[in-house]
């Protein structure tokens, strides 16, 4: 599926030609192409549109919206329900109406209360359900995210919903006054957090929630919090350990496979998506189609794509790989841009290999969320020296915090990113003195002084717009709440509900359907959290590396180099060196030199014309260097599709 947009007010009556029109370029903004697109305006005063990626039921009775008992219900879904053809066996008739999952989706919301439908459904999701007799919208987002979902309810009453933040923009008018909030959060983070998103007075819809709508008053409500059991319900038996994660990881799989089209799979030189390549060979996928980028031989970073290769010969794959340079990405960037539902930090790497995998097959998985529930990334490591040391923790932290990260400011490069000093960092409470706080200060991308900066505000009100929003402080009592001794877990499910909700899930959509192309992620499956909730820790975070068990579990599945490789594998794109080239310096300075940057005034001119400076005089590549080039990027990237998509007022201070 593609995506969806709605509009329902309060008091019913018949649209003006005018707006009639604002609704069909809303739905032509939507990036999504092709014939299987519709729009209906199932009574005065209510329309829904749609915009189709045919993956299950080609046919034209697979159209959206879809109208239940004679009309009385509409449905628009965006999204797969993997467990579709278990739930149609106990369906009624309304479910035959097509044989695909919308149709069975619709007969469950037929039947049943909203809270007993979503537990049943498998997948990625976000819909919204039209009831006419009762003049009543509900809508409901996946659990972790992997489906977005948008909207805008005005002072009268009425209610805007999108699956694009863009074609929402348009349906309400096209107001573009920006939240300084979801800036400080773009520049601190990389990405906005939800529910806040750049425009004001548009949501985004929070992972695990659903809406209800009815005579102009909308309400919120969470139906899923990821949280996983204590100590006593482990499964501590490694046996029995690695034959579950086998077997729920090959099922998520198989799950996912579900399609009446072909499948392809993203593939780099890492565990996870050499994983799920194997699980689908294992489970007896023929032809099956690897995508992988790679760069020059002088990029600067290492090149994953030939490892990735031999991986697919290895396992009987096709590959098909794009090697791109300084210059090609140079040549695509306004189509990025151009395509780009939100500004965000880290899509640019899964467009490029859409725009691979699109050119062969229209479903691709993805190896994502492994890291987050299995415990891959690096700096876990770092948070357990923080946990085993008393200093981290004692009445002296905050001094120590304070004083550290000053001198971690004031620290020449070559210091500041040495294993050594952020091993001390961390012991020494500069990182924080909860899971919680090690997980923010491992994922905040730059100081936050030099931030709030940058952005012409106080220290103060940056850490309210980043740390110190509602939702956040929810986030941190109940994770500490729930799971207190357990310094992984709690850490873990911050990164469930923050860097994958909001940059990984989230641009790996926006960009993969930039293209037309569903990416499922079976790594991210209510079955799969559920079974890495029962493992403990130890299992996952091991002294050599992280993901242990998922390592040892398909041992005899893998490659013998991807089984001996410990390294943490990152798809880095060398844009350290790419963006020093002498045309990409042009474009950068022009744009963040531009009146229209300088009128926004979303950041000082001087400081930004001082970031430029210092990291164009230099040839750093250290730790230091590569937080410079993301600073540049972020401007870059904001400034640019501000060019775009951004007319009216600019952020209020």
């Amino acid at each position: 599926m593609c995506g969806f947009l709605g509009e329902f007010r309060q008091q019913p009556a018949a649209w003006t030609e005018t707006e009639r029109g604002t609704q069909q370029r809303a739905l032509a903004a939507m990036r999504h192409r092709g014939p299987d697109d519709g729009s209906e305006h199932i009574e005065p005063g209510c329309w829904m549109g749609f915009r189709r990626l045919s993956i299950l039921d080609l046919s034209l009775a697979g159209r959206q919206p879809m109208a239940f008992e004679y009309g009385r219900y509409h449905l628009t879904f965006n999204g797969e329900i993997y467990n579709y053809q278990d739930l149609r066996r106990t369906a009624t008739s309304s479910a035959q109406i097509s044989s695909g999952d919308t149709a069975v989706l619709g007969d469950l919301l037929q039947r049943l209360p909203l809270r007993q439908v979503l537990p049943q459904l498998r997948g990625m999701f976000a819909f919204a359900w039209w009831d006419s007799s009762q003049r009543d919208l509900i809508a409901a987002r996946d659990r972790f995210g992997i489906k977005p979902l948008f909207y805008r309810h005005d002072t009268d009453g009425t209610l805007w919903l999108s699956s694009e933040l863009r074609a929402l923009q348009q349906l309400c008018g096209g107001g573009s006054e920006v939240s300084r909030q979801a800036l400080a959060q773009y520049f601190r983070w990389g990405a906005i957090q939800s529910p806040a998103t750049l425009l004001e007075g548009i949501r985004c819809l929070p992972p695990g929630h659903c809406l209800h709508w009815k005579d102009g008053k909308l309400t919120i409500e969470r139906w899923f919090t990821p949280t996983w059991p204590n100590a006593a319900q482990f499964v501590n038996d490694p046996v029995e350990q690695r034959q579950r994660v086998r077997q729920t990881v090959l099922d998520s799989v198989q799950a996912h496979l579900v399609a009446d089209v072909k499948v392809g799979v993203f593939l780099s030189a890492g565990l996870d998506s050499s994983l799920v390549t194997a699980a689908m060979r294992h489970l007896g996928q023929e032809q099956i189609k690897t995508f992988s980028v790679g760069y020059e031989s002088d990029a600067g970073v290492p090149d994953e794509s030939d490892t990735a290769e031999r991986t697919a010969r290895h396992l009987g794959c096709e590959f098909f790989r794009s090697r791109v340079t300084a210059d090609s990405l140079f040549e695509q960037i306004d189509s990025y841009l151009e395509q780009l539902d939100q500004p965000t930090g880290d899509g640019l790497n899964t467009w490029l290999v859409s725009t691979v995998a699109a050119k062969e097959v229209k479903v691709a998985l993805s190896g994502v969320g492994a890291d987050e529930w299995f415990a891959g990334y690096r700096y876990l490591r770092l948070a357990k020296l923080a946990h085993q040391s008393p200093l981290s923790r004692s009445g002296w932290q905050p001094a120590f915090q304070k004083a550290l990260l000053s001198i971690d400011r004031r620290w020449p490069s070559s210091v500041r990113g040495h294993k050594l000093w952020k091993a001390l960092l961390y012991s020494l409470g500069g990182a924080g003195a909860t899971p919680f706080q090690w997980q923010t200060h491992a994922r905040s991308l730059f100081p936050a002084p030099d931030l709030a900066a940058l952005l012409g505000t106080s220290e103060a009100t940056f850490h309210q717009h980043t740390l110190a929003t509602a939702e956040r402080r929810d986030l941190e009592q109940r994770l500490h709440q729930a799971h207190h001794g357990d310094w992984l877990t709690e850490m873990l499910l911050a990164e469930t509900e923050t860097y994958l909700a909001n940059t990984l899930l989230r641009d790996a959509d926006g960009v993969s359907m930039a293209h037309s192309l569903e990416l499922r992620v079976p790594l991210v499956d209510p079955q799969v959290f559920d079974l890495a909730g029962c493992l403990p820790p130890a299992s996952k975070l091991k002294a050599g590396s992280g993901k242990a068990i998922l390592r040892e579990s398909f041992q005899d599945l893998l490659p013998e180099w991807i089984f001996e490789d410990r390294q943490k594998k990152t798809f880095t794109l060398p844009l350290i060196k790419w963006l020093r080239q002498p045309h990409w310096r042009q474009r950068i300075e022009d744009t963040l030199s531009s009146s229209s940057c300088r009128a926004r005034g979303w950041v000082e001119p001087n400081l930004a014309a001082k970031w430029m400076q210092r990291f164009y005089s230099s040839n750093n590549i250290s730790t230091t260097g590569w937080q410079e080039c993301q600073l540049i990027w972020l401007m870059f990237v904001l400034e640019s599709w501000a060019q775009r998509h951004i007319v009216g007022p600019t952020a209020d201070r």
